[in-house]
């Protein structure tokens, strides 16, 4: 479990994140770096950790012991400060993403001088040796009341299929018998959890360049394990011996096979590929095709993967090609889309429709929760007023969202957002991580953690700013949010605070804007509220 602690707004930025496991850390941050930012050097990235025990327990409660597994890890890159957070950012949205990197395996024997993993590991010392595996297991399992098993590593409850990658640190191949056990009943554990809720299984990539060492001999006859993608590389001609030996451990299960030829060193002969199609079937098949990277790369030719594309063409064998290749095939005539074997896209249309399912009944949703916010302001002495509103947006998430989506749609063009405490602080969160923009505070007083602070004073409405986050909006456009507009007092002081800060106002939106408010014609908003006296409203605005 992740969660965005605090950033640093000064360059070179600086996330703080808590976590109870370092390699899990280590793992989604490097791989939504690499998937999200084209040439990124993980070596920019350092690393500040307060080392703990490695092993996890169960607590109960926040104590001493609790608190001693929590390490922080500052993570500083030496680039964009709003890339970091936007990175940052979709790590913690954990809700969005669909895939989940995890290695109960840290380590590989094999050895290749172009690893990647292995420079990552030593660089944050995760492991004293990157050449002996360690395994994080065994992983546990128990029974529920009607006896069915239910397993410690993937029992996750989600209505969304997730696409497991289980050997970003290790190659399957070289784990140890009782590893692969262990994991595979746990995977078998999980997909009878799904299967008996009706939903859609997980996926898990297993990848080896050691294929003769798979263990499957455990699996009952029959276990239908498609959902498990067994994948071999291929970077050599002379490794391609690979295919054969993974259709030999893994051909007389009912699972998933991939051939990942990446990187591709040298020509390669398409060999072994019919036979390859005919043991796990054309919907169960699945050829990647990449190119080495990293600072001493070698430049991929296309005569090297040529033939391999056309013979996947002729199998009809679904292809995915990396990012580091695409301009190259597609400059020699190909056109491809992305391709996956059938689990894979099983799970991706089933996150697809339910992203709609969820999307239209968020918009019902926001509606109904609008008419009755209205409803019960009309009824309710207007001292309440602001309490009922900013309730609504604090407890209520699937509103914020909805609302914070709204609002983007409609805003200007802007690059940074403004809000004040504590009402609108929801919205400009939200607002920000949608749209991957920075968001400030303004405070109704000064805090003890400003290392300097400038304030403003608009008709007695007053509102301190930190200093460092004043001189970040200089020169840039910002968006004013807020949760309520009522008399305007609030913006009119936030206005004054970007003018003093040298930014210029962009827009200003708000959920909700009171009858006056709503009449003016500078504020974007989404419904209009009942109208009351002004003596009520200066209560609580």
């Amino acid at each position: 479990m992740l969660r965005i602690e605090d950033y640093y707004t000064d360059a070179p930025s600086a996330g703080i994140i808590t976590m109870l496991e370092k390699p899990e850390i280590v793992n989604r941050l490097l791989n939504t770096l690499i998937c999200n930012f084209r040439g990124f050097n993980f070596m920019k990235l350092k690393l500040k950790v307060h080392p703990v025990r490695e092993e996890l327990e169960e607590y109960k409660d926040l104590n001493q012991s609790f608190l001693d597994q929590i390490f922080k890890l500052h993570a500083y890159y030496d680039g964009h400060q709003l890339a970091l957070k936007r990175i940052l950012s979709d790590i913690n949205y954990d809700t969005h993403l669909n895939t989940k990197v995890y290695s109960p395996v840290v380590g590989c024997p094999v050895g290749c001088s172009y690893c990647f993993t292995k420079n990552v590991v030593e660089h944050f010392d995760i492991t004293e040796d990157f050449r002996k595996p360690v395994f994080r297991g065994p992983y546990k399992m128990t029974k529920d009341a009607e006896g069915n098993d239910i397993p410690e590593l993937f029992n996750i409850e989600s209505e969304n299929p997730i696409d497991w990658f289980l050997t970003y640190m290790s190659d399957f191949g070289c784990w140890r018998p009782e590893w692969q056990e262990n994991v595979i009943k746990q995977i078998i554990a999980a997909n009878a959890i799904k299967r008996r809720k009706g939903r859609c299984p997980d996926t898990f990539q297993l990848i080896t360049k050691c294929p003769k060492g798979i263990r499957l001999d455990f699996v009952p006859d029959g276990t239908d394990l498609r959902n498990i993608i067994m994948s071999c590389t291929v970077d050599r001609n002379e490794c391609t011996g690979r295919i054969s030996e993974l259709i030999r451990k893994a051909g007389n299960h009912r699972i998933t096979g991939c051939v990942v030829y990446q990187p591709v060193l040298e020509h390669i002969e398409p060999v072994h590929l019919e036979e390859f199609v005919e043991t796990f079937g054309r919907d169960n098949s699945w050829v990647i095709i990449g190119g080495e990277i990293g600072k001493d790369a070698v430049p991929l030719q296309f005569s090297w993967i040529k033939d391999i594309i056309d013979k996947c063409i002729e199998l009809s064998i679904p292809v995915k090609m990396e990012r580091d290749i695409v301009k190259i095939v597609t400059e020699n005539g190909y056109e491809f889309l992305e391709q996956s074997p059938e689990p894979l896209r099983n799970s991706k249309e089933i996150r697809r429709r339910n992203l709609v399912m969820k999307n239209a009944t968020a918009s019902e949703y926001y509606s109904m929760k609008v008419d009755e916010l209205k409803k019960k302001l009309e009824n309710c002495p207007g001292g309440e007023r602001a309490d009922i509103a900013a309730m609504t947006m604090f407890g209520d998430v699937e509103l914020t969202i909805e609302s914070a989506k709204r609002l983007l749609t409609g805003a200007p063009d802007f690059d940074v957002i403004l809000t004040s405490e504590t009402n609108g602080i929801p919205l400009a969160y939200e607002m920000a991580r949608q749209s991957s923009k920075s968001y400030f505070v303004a405070h109704r007083s000064p805090k003890m953690y400003m290392s300097d602070n400038t304030g403003v004073t608009v008709n007695e409405q007053g509102f301190s700013l930190d200093i460092e986050d004043l001189q970040a909006m200089n020169g840039k456009r910002v968006l004013i949010a807020d949760d309520v507009v009522s008399t305007g007092r609030s913006l009119k002081a936030m206005e004054a605070l970007v003018e003093k800060a040298g930014g210029i106002v962009a827009g200003k939106v708000a959920v909700l804007a009171e009858k006056k408010a709503s009449e003016r014609g500078d504020i974007i908003f989404l419904e209009s509220l009942p109208a009351y006296s002004q003596e009520k409203i200066a209560v609580n605005i």
